[in-house]
């Protein structure tokens, strides 16, 4: 449930803050990605350390943020990339990678759990060594994380980039007219 309401609230205040970003400051969209690769980073980083499982709201709440800033900004992302025309197929494309990855830290965490848990004899599976159970699987989805950092960087580096040239080509074209 905290993971809801923290997605719901990143999420509503996320466009226009975006909006924000882009008309007022003339930022890159791209940087509420950075955000909400670095809300995920923390996220996985305080699960690594979490050794309450009460405290495991902060953990919640964090990747809701991140979540919620992510699909907050996501389908403007998608639009501005590729389109308006073709939003419905590009961006249902796109909402298909987290079932895809999902999927696959789904399966390294069942195979860390299974690695550090006993088997009954009734064939059920428990794993008695607390926060080991899961700290390699945050260590895999951590690195996973900081990655998606520095993925949305190189984003805002070669937005950046493709807007400088257009506009020194912009600006170029006003030279020649002038001569």
């Amino acid at each position: 449930m905290l993971i809801s309401i923290a997605h719901a609230q990143a999420e509503s205040g996320l466009g226009v803050g975006s909006d924000v970003l882009v008309k007022r400051f003339h930022m890159s969209r791209f940087w509420c990605v950075v955000v909400s690769a670095a809300v995920f980073s923390a996220a996985q980083a305080f699960a690594i350390e979490t050794e309450n499982p009460h405290s495991l709201g902060l953990v919640s709440g964090l990747s809701g943020l991140g979540y919620g800033f992510l699909f907050g900004v996501y389908p403007t992302l998608v639009a501005e990339t590729f389109g308006v025309h073709g939003l419905s197929q590009n961006w249902g494309t796109m909402t298909l990678a987290p079932v895809i990855s999902g999927n696959i830290f789904n399966l390294f965490y069942g195979a860390i759990y299974d690695h550090h848990s006993i088997v009954a004899p009734d064939g059920d599976r428990e794993c008695l060594d607390g926060l080991e159970c899961y700290r390699d699987a945050y260590w895999v989805t951590l690195v996973s994380s900081l990655a998606g950092v520095v993925l949305s960087l190189w984003c805002v580096y070669l937005e950046r980039t493709k807007k400088l040239e257009e506009r020194r080509h912009r600006l170029d074209g006003c030279h020649d007219r002038e001569e």
